[in-house]
């Protein structure tokens, strides 16, 4: 059930209280030990200090048999003892009636977000949800959770319970709330979580529409749920779907600082981009696998990427493990270094070996992430470097502001960037991928296709999150397609159209997107097969090398990218109605 709803306060007392209340009581004791020491000295009764500190306490319980004359201590300590007592009574019987009024007010609540645990991320996405003044509940099932002081002084209503379990989310009026967000440290807990209000909401029909997310970390559970009924569908008042923070931190760190944009100037000339990858942070697996789906950049050769700092072998072998096709679409090693602002020797070896060409920096701590760019600081070398923290501190903005005269250096903070509420539910990232999807939808049907043969003709809120992934994955690449065509950050439909009339150029880009392709396809666990396409078993006869492929399928990439300045009218098309409206 749920206990100790906190808002304003954590306890029945604050911190002074607390502080005035312990030497209230150590003076009641006191006063009471030497009040009886002379009141039984002056009755000529010898009496143990033990005995003394024992009637003392009696003191709290209203044990006090003396009389006559009392002297002044114990007659202070005697009123003193009930007052506190009294006090505390009340001060209990208020923060219960509190409790009280702020469970009614939240069953009341309408059009509300529930977000379940203030951990790591969820206490990340309810900061973004008050800041978008979105009235927000939270259940936490840890009373001591270290981010429950944050949350009551930023006036958050949280409730202290078991979120999986069922009254207490009825309580907190989930069949009329707005947006449901499933973020405590358990994968299965958060999937528990989804799945008993989708059977709610079900049982409730005449509810309004309630939009889910549950944060998954594992990429394989995430995979499974795609395809589950309760993840994969929209009803009329339920939807839910499957996120990775990470993962959308990866997406953003390349969209907005990868390889394509840092070395827009160099990238055509450069036959192999390699990349020094320095880190330990979890997020490290997210950015290797988001190059390995999206880091076809029209280079002669794969991306290579060497993976350094402590236990960097034994990481790479993880990674290996879960992903044995990664080394089959980049190149991939790792060295075991202490990166170091005393010792830097290995690193500049290293760095004289592998020849970046450029650095990310992803330390696990803004501490690491001060001693390893103060480390870099001192090295020779003239790439740029991308150091992303994941906290947005005052340690954080110094470390930043340290660097400003070292225009190498850029700090970016991936997590941050992505905690607005666009971006959790998708809304903005989305929109060139729903285009995408629409003109792909649109133009199949022209062309005599329909649902019956191709089971992707659906609307966006329908289509399973799979496609909707490939989607963006190919919204992402278009960018880099652009950058790639025109050597620019932005360039208009005419000098697409131009570059690509250039039939060398068309092949090249043709080529990148069955790269690409077969890139998302593997890491998504599809095999190559002799036979015909089997979606049930990943299985596809196009998962070869471009050079091997038919030429009815070489076509299909070719016509894919001959469509890029069509898709960009029509993008532009759509974007000029939507702000008609």
């Amino acid at each position: 059930m749920l206990t100790t709803p906190q808002h304003t306060t954590l306890s029945i007392f604050s911190h002074r209280e607390w502080w005035g209340i312990g030497i209230s009581v150590l003076l009641t004791i006191g006063l009471g030990s030497v009040g009886y020491a002379d009141y039984f000295a002056g009755q000529e009764q010898n009496v143990s200090w033990s005995d003394l500190l024992y009637m003392a306490l009696g003191l709290f319980t209203f044990s006090f048999t003396p009389t006559g004359d009392i002297p002044w201590q114990l007659d202070v300590a005697r009123w003193l003892a009930p007052l506190l007592l009294s006090y505390a009574a009340f001060r209990t019987i208020m923060l219960m009636l509190h409790n009280r009024l702020l469970l009614q007010r939240v069953r009341r609540l309408q059009n509300h977000t529930v977000v379940c645990g203030l951990g790591e991320h969820g206490r990340s996405v309810v900061q973004a949800l008050a800041a978008n003044g979105m009235p927000t509940v939270v259940i936490e099932p840890d009373p001591f959770n270290t981010h429950l002081g944050w949350a009551a002084n930023h006036g958050i209503t949280v409730l202290t319970g078991n979120p999986r379990d069922m009254s207490n989310l009825i309580q907190v009026n989930i069949v009329q709330a707005k947006y449901l967000l499933a973020f405590t440290e358990d994968d299965a807990f958060n999937t528990e979580i989804i799945v008993q209000i989708y059977q709610l909401k079900l049982d409730n029909p005449g509810t309004p529409l309630l939009k889910s997310i549950a944060h998954v970390q594992s990429h394989e559970l995430a995979a499974v749920l795609y395809d589950d009924a309760v993840f994969s569908k929209d009803y009329a008042n339920f939807s839910a779907r499957v996120i990775n923070m990470r993962q959308m931190a990866a997406r953003w760190l390349l969209t907005q600082h990868g390889p394509d944009s840092v070395l827009i100037t160099e990238i055509a000339a450069i036959g192999e981009i390699r990349i020094l990858l320095l880190g330990n942070n979890e997020f490290v697996e997210n950015l290797i696998l988001r190059l390995a789906k999206l880091g076809h950049y029209g280079t002669s050769c794969p991306i290579s990427i060497t993976l350094a700092g402590p236990q960097a072998v034994e990481q790479l072998a993880a990674f290996n493990k879960h992903w044995p096709v990664l080394s089959e679409i980049i190149r991939i090693q790792a060295q075991d270094i202490e990166l170091s602002f005393l010792n830097t020797q290995t690193t500049q070896q290293l760095i004289n070996r592998f020849k970046p060409n450029m650095i990310y920096v992803c330390a696990t701590n803004t501490g690491s992430t001060l001693i390893w760019s103060k480390a870099l600081e001192r090295l020779k070398m003239d790439c740029p470097i991308i150091v992303s923290q994941f906290s947005d501190g005052v340690l954080a903005k110094r470390i930043e502001a340290v660097f400003t005269v070292h225009t190498q250096f850029k700090f970016v903070y991936p997590t941050s960037a992505i905690l607005d509420f666009d971006n959790i539910f998708n809304a903005t990232q989305d929109q060139l991928a729903i285009t995408i999807h629409n003109h792909y939808a649109a133009s199949q049907k022209a062309a005599g296709d329909s649902f019956a043969n191709n089971k992707s003709l659906v609307d966006w809120a329908k289509l399973p999150e799979t496609l909707k992934d490939a989607n963006r994955n190919q919204a992402d690449h278009l960018q880099i397609k652009c950058r790639v065509i025109t050597g620019k950050r932005h360039c208009t439909v005419q000098q697409l159209e131009q570059a690509i009339n250039d039939k060398n150029m068309l092949e090249h880009l043709a080529r990148m997107e069955h790269e690409r392709w077969m890139a998302e396809k593997l890491l998504d666990g599809w095999q190559y097969t002799q036979g015909s396409k089997d979606i049930e078993a990943r299985k596809s006869p196009s998962l070869i090398a471009w050079e091997q492929l038919p030429e009815s399928e070489r076509q299909k990439d070719l016509d894919s990218v001959h469509n890029i300045p069509k898709l960009l009218q029509w993008i532009e098309s759509e974007a000029k109605t939507h702000e008609k409206k």
